[in-house]
């Protein structure tokens, strides 16, 4: 659906937010910019599970878009748009 990005949670992320996907409007958007308003939508804090105090990603949080790793794009800057699907892995976390 235009506008509509899927993001999935997986293993330890699922546990903490109790929950295994969202749904976010989040058309043009970055990645960065996505995980702020899931983490509000989703009402709980899960950033610190995959950033830094300076918002890198921490070694061994995996961001599929689409499949494709993000940080072989532009990282947290990769642009999303509609249709898109967002896997989300913290570190030490399997599927």
């Amino acid at each position: 659906m235009p506008g509509k990005i899927a993001v999935k949670f997986y293993a330890l992320l699922r546990q903490r937010l109790g929950m295994s996907a969202i749904e976010v409007d989040a058309d043009g958007l970055t990645i960065l910019e996505l995980l702020r308003r899931v983490e509000k939508q989703a009402g709980r804090s899960f950033l610190d599970d995959l950033l830094d105090p300076e918002h890198l990603l921490l070694a061994g949080t995996i961001i599929l878009v689409n499949g494709e790793n993000v940080r072989l794009k532009q990282g947290l800057g990769t642009p999303l748009r509609g249709g898109d699907t967002v896997d989300l892995f913290s570190p030490a976390g399997g599927g």
